[in-house]
């Protein structure tokens, strides 16, 4: 792919991940680990077949992994502080209802466990533009250097992919916590 269109398909693909994200991110999302583990394992199974079909193992320098282990310690970093920040709260009657039957007709899904749900709101937005921000920064950075893995769309959607994992866990783990039968 020439750089150009790499530029223009990493841009649509960022503008995307952000809008996307950003509205989920500020909306009452119900915490269903079936469904929240869904998107951040596309993007990573995504990301690393794009990264392979990018480049082989010999072809990779010290900066380009140097790059992308930053990118992910950075991105798993401040996906644990938005799960550490979210919000979650118990839903009401009416919206375990609703999800209940709207989750009926999918049988994998377990929804009468369904009893929370969360959102980050807009401290977790800011983290999800310094994200972005790092993003590009490092991609800059990279390129200065040398690295052509960097601005690659496999590590954007690995980046995403990681933040979205660490941001689930905490939210999983603190909902876990808040759900457990108080022991005597």
């Amino acid at each position: 792919m020439s750089p150009t269109i790499q530029l223009v398909v990493n841009v649509v693909l960022i503008v995307a991940l952000v809008v996307w994200i950003g509205i989920r991110q500020m909306t009452w999302r119900p915490v269903d680990a079936g469904r929240m583990w869904r998107l951040p394992v596309i993007l990573a199974v995504v990301g690393a077949v794009t990264l392979g079909g990018v480049t082989g193992p010999r072809a990779l320098t010290g900066v380009d992994v140097s790059v992308v282990v930053v990118e992910l310690a950075i991105s798993l970093g401040l996906g644990a502080m938005m799960g550490a920040i979210a919000t979650i709260r118990p839903m009401t009657p009416e919206g375990v209802r609703l999800y209940r039957e709207s989750r009926a007709a999918d049988r994998r899904q377990n929804p009468a466990s369904v009893v929370l749900e969360t959102r980050t709101g807009w401290l977790g937005m800011v983290l999800w533009l310094v994200l972005i921000g790092v993003r590009v920064g490092m991609d800059i950075l990279a390129s200065i250097a040398g690295s052509h893995l960097a601005a690659a769309t496999g590590v954007i959607l690995l980046v995403v992919a990681a933040n979205r994992l660490a941001r689930i866990a905490v939210i999983l783990y603190r909902a876990g916590r808040m759900v457990e039968p108080a022991r005597v």
